[in-house]
């Protein structure tokens, strides 16, 4: 028999050690025109905080903002393990037993910043050319966002001709999005985060939400009695899927209520 989301959320939050990792946009946070505005929704941000708070149980944000993003806008109390820059940045300094200062930054060679500041000329002057299109600078990489242009054929051209532009500077990890491109001079993926996260914590049981291609990545981890829960309609490895951050936002509502009793409990 399948198991339904509320059954796999009941057996997660009785886990001894609990680690639950969330995406940011489009998971946590609705997509907005400009990424600057983008917030957690607010039934999600309440949610994170009351699990932040229980014993044995670590909560993750796992993205591709930077880190000093993640840590303004989803974490100021400093609570939560932090992977930004699909896992190039990471901020483990909220798990117990570490140093405050237990944070991995990116250093770049000189050869990467050349190539960085290359990307960045492609990307602005992509935008030069279709009006509405915004770039997003990122420590590792730049981002080209369509979201703002209003018709859809338009949208779709600018991002083909971008990846092409990227395809052709050597040395760029690619990653397309929902109405976005992104390029990086590093590697890392949110696998790769996921992965320091977990050696680091050592849960029983680990939930990972995400809703892009990105966290598929992340979602190849996931074994045994882990969770993972698709946001949207695309196509997906996880077991479990909810139509996008809202519905996502009350999940996490009881889910808080069910780990909350169920910590508790145990021994």
């Amino acid at each position: 028999m399948t198991e339904t989301l509320s059954d796999a959320l009941s057996r997660a939050a009785g886990a001894d050690h609990l680690l639950i990792a969330l995406d940011f946009d489009g998971t946590l946070a609705p997509f907005t025109e400009d990424p600057a505005d983008s917030r957690p929704l607010p039934e999600a941000r309440e949610a994170l905080d009351a699990l932040a708070g229980l014993p044995r149980t670590t909560v993750a944000i796992i993205s591709g903002r930077p880190l000093e993003f993640l840590r303004e806008v989803v974490d100021p109390a400093r609570r939560m393990v932090l992977s930004g820059s699909h896992g190039a940045e990471m901020d483990l300094a909220a798990l117990p037993d570490l140093p405050d200062d237990a944070e991995h930054d990116i250093h770049l060679t000189a050869e990467q910043l050349d190539l960085l500041d290359r990307a960045v000329d492609a990307t602005e002057e992509m935008v030069s050319r279709y009006p509405g299109s915004r770039a997003e600078l990122k420590p590792a990489g730049v981002c080209f966002h369509t979201r703002p242009i209003r018709d859809p054929r338009v949208s779709e051209q600018a991002l083909e001709e971008m990846n092409r532009a990227y395809s052709e500077l050597q040395g760029l990890r690619i990653t397309p999005g929902q109405q976005v491109v992104e390029c990086s001079v590093v590697s890392a993926t949110k696998g790769d985060g996921l992965r320091i996260i977990q050696a680091a914590a050592s849960p029983d049981v680990t939930v990972f939400a995400g809703d892009d291609v990105t966290d598929e990545d992340a979602m190849d981890l996931l074994t045994g009695e882990d969770l993972g829960i698709k946001v949207g309609e695309k196509e997906s490895v996880a077991t479990q899927r909810v139509s996008g951050p809202q519905e996502l936002a009350d999940v996490l509502s009881v889910f808080a209520d069910q780990r909350a009793r169920a910590v508790t409990s145990i021994k």
